[in-house]
């Protein structure tokens, strides 16, 4: 299957699977466009960022990049509960074990197949349609990652889908976007 943007994948979920998005608060990603960035481009980019300052420096002025801006650019909660970095699999309950590893290693083909194809009907079908969403999400578009499946950073989230709301997701999507830039010019991945 080919990879679909967000949009597409919205189209295609039924009405009852849209309530829930919206329920949760992601609706509003089904009108990014796909986006094909050069290396070129993303490279200029990361030359151009200053961590220390969270600024991008262009020749024209600096343009600060906080999590008020990222909130309003992706129309994400700002504030409340912060996610925790990692979810610490030895100190999980089975229930909670059986949940995280429910995901493991899944691509993002198997995740945006599952997004489109699980049933919805019941109350713990539904919970794991939030979850495999909020998995979905997050490597789709909020924290993309260089591999093809799904990983540990996108698991803390799982866990708090039914006040998905209160979480900070703009200053965990900016921490990740930070974190990479860093990775990167450590010339790790």
């Amino acid at each position: 299957m080919p990879k679909k943007t967000i949009a597409t994948v919205y189209r295609e979920m039924s009405q009852e699977k849209k309530d829930i998005v919206k329920e949760i608060g992601f609706d509003a990603l089904v009108n990014v466009p796909e986006m094909n960035v050069s290396n070129t481009l993303l490279k200029e980019l990361l030359d151009r960022f200053d961590e220390e300052k969270g600024c991008l420096k262009t020749l024209q002025e600096k343009i600060y990049i906080t999590p008020q801006k990222v909130a309003i650019v992706l129309d994400i909660t700002n504030g409340g509960n912060r996610f925790p970095d990692k979810v610490d699999y030895n100190n999980l309950n089975p229930v909670d074990k059986k949940i995280f590893d429910g995901d493991k290693n899944i691509s993002l083909t198997t995740l945006t197949r599952n997004v489109l194809d699980m049933s919805v009907e019941g109350e713990e079908n539904r919970k794991h349609f939030k979850r495999t969403f909020v998995v979905f999400i997050q490597k789709c578009f909020l924290l993309p990652t260089t591999v093809s499946v799904a990983s540990p950073i996108h698991k803390p989230p799982i866990f708090h889908v039914d006040n998905i709301q209160e979480w900070d997701w703009a200053k965990y999507v900016l921490n990740f976007l930070m974190k990479g830039v860093e990775n990167n010019r450590k010339g790790k991945k």
